[in-house]
Formats: C-alpha cells, sequence, structure tokens
C-alpha cells in the first residue's frame, strides 16, 4: 500500500476517523492502531507479517526476562538471543545470497560440491515464483528498531513495557514502519500514554507535511526519475557526457526528494494520529563535510549507528588509527545495511575513508575549524556535494558493469527534456535555498483555513501523483 496512492489515502482517513472516535479510551484506540498497522503491512505480502510478529515477540521476552535477571551473565545471554534472532532473520532474508556467493568458490576450491547459493532465500524464492518479495519490506528498518529496544534494557537505560501490545503498535506502527524515520522505545511508548489532543495546529502541521511529501514524490524525484534517471542508467550509450553528468546530479536529488518525501508523509501521518516521530532530514546537501552530511540525512539511521555501534567501539576515544577503525566500521555497516553488494560496501567504505581525512586535516590545523570564511565555505560546500553525489553512483548502479557503462559509454544526444530540466532545476533551488525561506512558506501554508488546507492536499493526490507516473515505488522500501 504505497504512501501516493488512493488505497493509502481511503486508510488514511478510515483510520484517523477511528482513532479520534476512540481517542479517550487508550485501550481501544491501541488495538485499532495495532490492527491498521498490520492490514498496512500485510497488504503487501500477508505472510511478511509472520516475521514482524517473531521479532515482536522475541524481544518482548526477552527484554522481560533481561528485566527480571539480576545475573550479567543470564542477562547476556537473553541479550544474544535477541540479536541472534533478529540478525539471524534479517540476514538470511536481506544477505544469505550474497554471503552464500562469496563461500561457494571458497567451498569449491576446497573441492566440496556443496553449493550454498542454491539454499539461500534468493533461490528459494526464484523457485517460488517470488522473486519479487526476496526482501521483506522494510525489514531493516523494523530490525534495527527492535534491537534498539532489547539494547536500552540491557544497558539499563530503559524498562520493559508490560503490555505486549503496546510493544507490538511500537514495532508495527504504519507510518514509520516500511521506510522510517526509525524510531526507539524511549521516543514513542511514553506518547501511547499520552491522552491525544486534537488542535488546529497539529492538524494543519498534518496535512502540510503529508502534501509536501506526495510533492517532493510526485513532482520532483518522479520527474526526475522517469525523464532523466532511468533513461540514461537503462542505455547509456543513447546521451552524451553532458547528460551523464546530470544523471549524477539528477540521481542526488531525486533520492533525497523521494526518500525525505516519504519521512514528511509518515510525520505528517502520524502527527494526525497524535504522535510526534523525529525529523529524518535536514537540509543535508547545504553540509560543509561529510560528517555533517550524516548528521542531516537519514539521521535516524545516523544516530542509531552512532549510539549503538560507533561509541561501543570507542567512538572518537585513543588512537587516531582506532578512532579511523570506527569510522570506517560504522560506515561500511552504513553501507551494508542498505543492501547485500560490493557496491554498497564500497559506497559505505567511501564515507568512512572520507570523513577519516576530514579528521586527519583538522587534527593538522590544530583541531581548527575550516570553513570559516565565505570562500573557504563555499570550497567545503562544493567538495562535499559533489563528493556526495558522485559518490551515490555506487547506490544507482545496479553492477559495476552500469557503473562502468555510465562513465565510459556515452552518445552525442544531449537534449534533456524540458520536465527534467525544470524537475533538477527547482528541486535544486528549493533545497539549497536558505531554510528560513522553507520555514516561512511553511508558516503562511499552515496560516490558511482548514478548508483551504485540505483542497490544498487533496489537488496534489489527485493531480499530481497517479495521472502522472503510476504507483512508482518508493526508493528505500527495496532497504
Amino acid at each position: 500500500m504505497e504512501f501516493h496512492s488512493w488505497r493509502f489515502g481511503l486508510f488514511m482517513i478510515v483510520v484517523v476517523g477511528l482513532f479520534w472516535l476512540m481517542a479517550n479510551r487508550r485501550g481501544l484506540r491501541s488495538w485499532m492502531l495495532l490492527a491498521a498497522s498490520y492490514i498496512f503491512y500485510g497488504a503487501w505480502t500477508p505472510w511478511f507479517l509472520l516475521l514482524i510478529v517473531f521479532s515482536t515477540i522475541l524481544d518482548f521476552y526477552c527484554g522481560r526476562a533481561m528485566d527480571r535477571e539480576k545475573d550479567d551473565g543470564r542477562r547476556r545471554i537473553f541479550l544474544l538471543i535477541s540479536l541472534a534472532g533478529n540478525l539471524g532473520l534479517l540476514c538470511f532474508f536481506k544477505y544469505s545470497y550474497w554471503l552464500s556467493s562469496l563461500i561457494d568458490p571458497l567451498l569449491a576450491s576446497a573441492g566440496l560440491e556443496f553449493q550454498l547459493v542454491e539454499h539461500s532465500w534468493a533461490a528459494i524464492a526464484d523457485e517460488g515464483g517470488w522473486r519479487s518479495k526476496v526482501v521483506p519490506v522494510g525489514i531493516s528498518f523494523y530490525t534495527f528498531q527492535t534491537l534498539s529496544y532489547t539494547i536500552d534494557i540491557y544497558f539499563r537505560r530503559l524498562s520493559p513495557t508490560v503490555s505486549f501490545r503496546d510493544f507490538a503498535l511500537f514495532v508495527a506502527f504504519f507510518p514509520q514502519l516500511v521506510a522510517g524515520p526509525i524510531v526507539r522505545a524511549v521516543e514513542f511508548l511514553p506518547q501511547l500514554d499520552l491522552k491525544p489532543r486534537f488542535d488546529r495546529i497539529r492538524l494543519h502541521n498534518g496535512l502540510y507535511r503529508i502534501g509536501i511529501g506526495l510533492a517532493k514524490k510526485a513532482i520532483i524525484a518522479d520527474s526526475l526519475g522517469t525523464y532523466l534517471v532511468d533513461p540514461c542508467y537503462a542505455d547509456p550509450s543513447n546521451y552524451g557526457v553532458f547528460i551523464h553528468v546530470l544523471a549524477i546530479y539528477g540521481f542526488a536529488f531525486q533520492i533525497y526528494y523521494d526518500f525525505s518525501g516519504y519521512s514528511d508523509i509518515a510525520i505528517g501521518a502520524a502527527r494526525l494520529l497524535g504522535f510526534d516521530l523525529p525529523e529524518n532530514f535536514v537540509g543535508p546537501y547545504q553540509s560543509l563535510s561529510i560528517r555533517e552530511f550524516w548528521r542531516r540525512w537519514h539521521i535516524t539511521l545516523s544516530s542509531w549507528v552512532r549510539d549503538y555501534m560507533f561509541f561501543p567501539l570507542g567512538g572518537s576515544r585513543g588512537r587516531e588509527l582506532i578512532v579511523i577503525r570506527n569510522l570506517l566500521i560504522t560506515m561500511v555497516t552504513i553501507g551494508l545495511w542498505h543492501g547485500a553488494s560490493f557496491l554498497w560496501l564500497t559506497y559505505g567504505l567511501l564515507q568512512g575513508i572520507a570523513m577519516s581525512i576530514e579528521r586527519f586535516f583538522e587534527r593538522l590545523r590544530g583541531g581548527q575549524e575550516f570553513a570559516t570564511t565565505r570562500g573557504r565555505k563555499l570550497l567545503s560546500w562544493v567538495l562535499t556535494f559533489h563528493f556526495t553525489a558522485f559518490s551515490l553512483l555506487f547506490i544507482r548502479a545496479k553492477s559495476m558493469t552500469e557503473l562502468t557503462d555510465l562513465l565510459t559509454v556515452f552518445g552525442e544526444d544531449d537534449v534533456l527534456l524540458s520536465r527534467a530540466r525544470w524537475a533538477l532545476l527547482v528541486g535544486a533551488l528549493i533545497h539549497l535555498s536558505p531554510m528560513a525561506w522553507a520555514a516561512a512558506f511553511q508558516r503562511r501554508v499552515e496560516s490558511l483555513p482548514t478548508l483551504a488546507l485540505a483542497i490544498l492536499l487533496g489537488a496534489l493526490s489527485g493531480i499530481l501523483m497517479l495521472p502522472i507516473f503510476g504507483e512508482t515505488q518508493f526508493i528505500y522500501f527495496q532497504f
């Protein structure tokens, strides 16, 4: 059930209406939201529900067991069970084929005929005719979400909830279930105990976020993908160098508007139901360094790996080589979290190397900031933006051959379709303009009468979505 489909629009109308009818009945509204979340997730493939229910049961009871145990050794056993169960599922469904393809040549060289690839989930799905459903949608997101719960309990940063229903709703809450933001239990569970309040400010903000998210997806992201990025990657020999370069920039803005558009809709939908979700993007392409970029891009993932990987490894403490090691491990994890391939591994490695280089030069300057003048800020922005845009080649290309072709195979056609040209220009100008302008625009729109705002949202839903591109899937659904 795509966010930009008429089915989701109808679904939201029904769920929001039921929620506010039950607003004063805490248990009833929670059960309703849980049922709605399972219906939403099951709309893709019903049996995917078995996986999310398994993770929910596993982590709920592991959390309860850890809280009861006083012996640290026994508490550690329950944490390991949670880690093994969740990461085992994630590895089997998302990484088994890739890992098997790496191990099989080693088995062959040792004289063993057994092929792990034939027993991976991808091979099983292919035989069953489920190839399009190889990776259960959203599994990377809810796996990290449930793991944060058990890890926080183990380190006594959180007390487990006594309500299985509340925990199940935390795991499956539909606005952010499929592609984030990644929400932690300490942020979400307390909101269940608050009595929802319906006011004009929250209503208008929710409608605005949904509307701006639909506009990002339907007007900019899909225009760039349909008329520039996808054709160029599909057959690079049809296009000249100029179009190839624009396709690189185009994908940078396509993935930003696609993913941030999803996050906006998720935040807006949650707000209509009385919940506040964390922000996931804050002008990432305005960053002056790669480290700053990752503080502005997919913020909930960046903060998750920082808190649960980078800091436990030692963070920025200790010898310089140890810090570099921590950076590389953390960023490679981010890369592989997105996808199981050498391209994703390379993407994460490049981010870690760039951060290490930035750190090296920062230490040469005695810890002083480089971008202290307008000229230096401009240089820092140019270097950061172009590194980010060109490193995204490893995200968009499906193979090294496709990546090589985009960089080496050129035609002579340098004509860019007007819709792609305007989408790229408008997308760049909007994103790179001062954030105060966007805030002022938001205040103006949210100050409109409720009926006018609802009409604007309806126009976006009815005119700009399906008639133009159909239900083009959000890019991050595959992660």
